[in-house]
């Protein structure tokens, strides 16, 4: 095989352009690893890159994509051999870095992660970024005291992949979990992947200072008017992780539920998450954070040349779950 193909994002005198290309191998640099990719997976900041609706990457061309799961072809480094099973996501991977919407990728050899014992190439994929999310997230309330016996746990944006993984994993971890959606067609889903209710949101919050306590924490993936809404409903020193901006990337609050309730809200980055963390919020997900519905949250499985459609299924709100993109 003497090249591989790549979908690349490129800007022209500031237009947009995404098209399926052919690269020629190369030596690999210092540093370096080449990986067979086998999966990736589709997120939203992916859909954003896609459509162009937000300038992702940082530069004039490169390959999208936030993660991968494949098998190292060479190396230049002992850290990992040709035949290892390895993971990345985020860590700069389709913004400042060629990333998984590929058939092949070199990469530094600092942001990949060997694949752990009791996940394949497939349910490493099936975890992604958006697990990865999750999972971060997650550890975020745990350290910061959020106890299980304290009240239910409100997840929205809660039919996408972050959202679908961490309901799965806190019924897991045995907490009650409210999924937040404005989805009316998802009720059998949200309840099979582990949430104990589902609410049906739509867009008149009220404009009061304080509601009434109805949640002990909560994952946000939408942003604005829902995550004041939020804010404004946890219980006395609950935490809220902010993870996303489905919706809104303003936030127009009080302060009253953080001095009178004692609020705790906080975020998460996984593209910037340490590097040398990542591999033990693996070993989590492959053990005690292990999501049990994989099967159930991975909805579709794509091909390179199918990306562009799905990223505008995605940003439409239609898509429920995660896309897979599968290289083989």
């Amino acid at each position: 095989m003497k090249n591989y193909r790549s979908l690349k994002i490129s800007y022209v005198n500031n237009i947009h352009n995404v098209s399926l290309v052919s690269n020629n191998f190369r030596e690999v640099k210092q540093d370096e690893v080449l990986v067979k990719i086998k999966y990736s997976s589709l997120n939203y900041k992916d859909a954003l890159s896609i459509t162009g609706s937000t300038k992702i990457i940082k530069g004039d061309s490169l390959i999208p994509g936030l993660d991968f799961s494949g098998i190292v072809v060479e190396s230049s480094t002992k850290k990992f051999s040709k035949g290892d099973k390895v993971l990345a996501t985020g860590a700069g991977l389709g913004e400042t870095i060629n990333g998984g919407f590929s058939e092949y990728v070199y990469v530094p050899y600092n942001i990949l992660v060997k694949i752990p014992n009791k996940l394949s190439l497939l349910s490493a994929m099936q975890i992604g970024t958006a697990g990865f999310t999750a999972a971060i997230a997650i550890d975020k309330m745990l350290l910061n005291k959020q106890k299980i016996n304290s009240g239910p746990i409100l997840i929205s944006g809660a039919t996408g992949g972050v959202g679908s993984i961490a309901i799965n994993i806190l019924d897991n971890l045995g907490f009650e979990v409210i999924a937040a959606t404005r989805k009316n067609n998802s009720n059998n889903y949200l309840k099979k992947i582990g949430s104990h209710r589902v609410m049906f949101l739509d867009n008149n919050f009220n404009k009061k200072f304080l509601n009434h306590k109805l949640f002990a924490g909560s994952i946000d993936n939408v942003g604005g008017n829902l995550l004041d809404w939020i804010i404004k409903s946890t219980h006395d020193n609950g935490n809220i992780v902010s993870v996303g901006m489905a919706s809104s990337y303003n936030l127009n609050t009080t302060i009253f539920p953080l001095i009178m309730r004692g609020v705790n809200i906080l975020g998460v980055s996984s593209t910037n998450y340490p590097n040398s963390k990542r591999k033990f919020v693996w070993r989590k997900l492959s053990e005690t954070y292990k999501p049990k519905k994989l099967n159930v949250i991975n909805k579709k499985s794509i091909e390179l040349t199918d990306i562009k459609k799905y990223s505008k299924i995605l940003l439409s709100g239609k898509n429920t779950g995660k896309v897979i993109i599968k290289n083989f």
